[in-house]
């Protein structure tokens, strides 16, 4: 079995002392023992260093570089030098998958930073890919085959990745966003009925997450592994 905290990690935005100042999102190590990936929106805003805790250590922290973005798929890389992954997830680029085959996504949206007070609350959700789209009106070329799935992803379940809950535990895709049909999760109408009488209706809107397709992932691995100097060459 794959001890899903020894590989999927919350992200840290830090200061140069190394003090935590806020939690950015969920990163996943795969292909290879030091390689983090995350979604690019995740890091894009904050300027300074990065780093992961592993649970159950709270205390350590590891420093995390960042090697290479793909910002049009929303993708990130980084190395974290300090620390060796027993089991990296691997990337299933080419896999077909089935609309029964059950995925989990495991992520840290729940987490909560109070001074050097860290509470980590990751949560496990499992579903199904409802579809595979094309939403590049939504989210550029991040869009070009997304997954759909059918359980809703919080905000810093960001970068949190899509496995196969199977023996081989295989990314599948790494969430991004959500999305829904309609313009408020919940949402007031009111209708008239037979008498010209004005009744409201309250309905519930349940958003489904949205999750860059993995051939994404195997791309940028493969493209920042063959720029010069790459620390994934090799």
């Amino acid at each position: 079995m794959m001890d899903p905290k020894s590989c999927i990690v919350p992200i840290f935005a830090v200061d140069e002392a190394g003090n935590i100042v806020h939690f950015l999102g969920t990163g996943s190590f795969v292909d290879r023992d030091h390689l983090l990936l995350t979604a690019d929106h995740v890091v894009r805003d904050w300027p300074g260093p990065i780093a992961i805790i592993v649970e159950p250590d709270l205390s350590t922290l590891f420093r995390a570089n960042l090697v290479y973005r793909d910002q049009p798929h929303d993708l990130a890389l980084l190395i974290v030098p300090a620390y060796k992954a027993p089991r990296p997830i691997p990337v299933a680029a080419d896999s077909p998958y089935h609309l029964n085959q059950f995925f989990l996504a495991f992520e840290y949206g729940t987490t909560r930073v109070a001074g050097r007070n860290i509470q980590l609350a990751p949560a496990t959700r499992i579903g199904n890919i409802t579809r595979q789209l094309n939403v590049q009106d939504m989210l550029g070329p991040a869009g070009d085959g997304a997954l759909e799935l059918s359980f809703p992803a919080l905000r810093g379940a960001s970068g949190a990745p899509i496995i196969s809950n199977d023996n081989r535990f295989a990314l599948y895709g790494v969430i991004v966003s959500n999305v829904s049909y309609h313009l408020l999760p919940v949402q007031i109408e009111s209708v008239i009925d037979e008498r010209d009488g004005t009744r409201e209706e309250l309905r519930y809107m349940l958003p489904q997450a949205l999750a860059v397709n993995s051939r994404h992932v195997a791309a940028a691995i493969s493209a920042a592994a063959a720029l010069p100097g790459s620390p994934l060459a090799g």
